[in-house]
């Protein structure tokens, strides 16, 4: 391709494609650095007229996050009809590519990915933004392996009146928390659920909530129990197990509360840990770090809040059987347009 944007950037091939735009790698010629280039297409931004605010809040909340565990933002700019976002190129692939090659990932992988995903979601929540689409195609991986958060496109602020793509169904489904499938606005706990999805897959392999319909994932997540984390990853840490547990409590109240803790509890379990030490894993028994009690507690569900909870749980499948209806209908309309199509050229002949 080899075309120069703005005087300073190359574009040179295309590395990803979406509904929303392409992303290229391209090269800074003031640095000499690679960096990625997203350009917003023309089309989507007719079908959805908030594409191009969203586009900006994700250029401007990356500029105040700047961490290293988020994707930098370099330039953000407009030519023409085109809109453009640069950003650092991060050529180690993704935490999904990752887990297509070893879906059972090491443990001390596992804690190291974790706690500095956790420390960026921290300096989001700090500043009072939540992610609301954490998933493992959106962890990159720099060629020392070190993880960065990005994709803030969905991104919204907790308490702000700009909220993206209002009462729409936000995120990828298998990392949606409970609440937000039952309309609930996500804050930072539902991050915290989507990031307990991302840890119970780099341990188990597989996603807490797997199934072949849609539908039936939603509902899962819903009303199934989590499955045991300890018979499908034996060697676990026990402190880890219970973490997970914590962060994916189907009722947001008992989860665990903040990131910074998650973090925290990572933490504990890497200090516990040595060179020798995690060559034997399995024969580690594990103290439960506890924060202080001013941070958090953990308090038993009154039964009013158990039938507030029960009451979402049936709104939630309720509009996911509306749902299902609606596209058995669209089914049944298309098998009877061809059929009477079908018949009608039967007739012809």
């Amino acid at each position: 391709m080899n075309e120069l944007i703005a005087d300073r950037f190359r574009i040179e091939r295309l590395i990803g494609r979406g509904g929303n735009g392409n992303v290229y790698r391209g090269v800074d010629m003031a640095t000499g650095h690679m960096v990625a280039i997203k350009i917003l297409k023309n089309d989507a931004l007719l079908d959805d007229p908030t594409l191009l605010t969203r586009f900006l809040q994700e250029a401007e909340m990356l500029r105040q996050l700047n961490h290293p565990n988020i994707a930098k933002v370099i330039a953000n700019f407009d030519m023409g009809d085109e809109h453009y976002l640069v950003m650092d190129y991060i050529e180690g692939g993704s935490l999904k590519d990752l887990l297509g090659k070893h879906p059972q990932m090491p443990i001390d992988r596992i804690l190291q990915i974790g706690l500095d995903v956790a420390d960026a979601l921290t300096r989001a929540h700090r500043l009072r933004i939540v992610h609301r689409d954490i998933k493992p195609s959106n962890i990159l991986l720099k060629n020392d392996g070190t993880p960065c958060l990005t994709d803030f496109g969905v991104a919204r602020m907790v308490d702000s009146g700009v909220i993206t793509r209002t009462n729409d169904l936000i995120g990828t489904s298998a990392y949606l928390s409970p609440e937000v499938l039952t309309g609930e606005i996500a804050d930072t706990r539902s991050d915290i659920w989507s990031f307990g999805v991302v840890l119970y897959e780099m341990l188990a392999g597989r996603r807490p909530f797997e199934e072949e319909q849609q539908v039936a994932i939603l509902v899962s997540i819903l009303n199934k129990p989590i499955p045991d984390l300890k018979k499908l990853r034996p060697d676990a840490p026990p402190q880890l197990v219970s973490l997970i547990y914590d962060m994916l409590e189907k009722n947001r109240e008992r989860r665990i509360s903040s990131v910074r803790l998650v973090g925290a509890e990572l933490e504990a379990i890497i200090q516990g840990l040595d060179t020798s030490i995690r060559q034997s894993l399995p024969a580690v028994a594990f103290s439960r770090f506890q924060p202080p009690p001013e941070t958090f507690s953990r308090r038993k569900i009154t039964e009013e809040e158990k039938a507030v909870l029960n009451f979402k749980r049936r709104i939630g499948c309720m509009i996911i059987f509306v749902l299902l209806l609606l596209t058995l209908s669209v089914v049944l309309v298309a098998i009877l347009a061809y059929t009477d199509a079908a018949i009608l050229e039967t007739v012809t002949f």
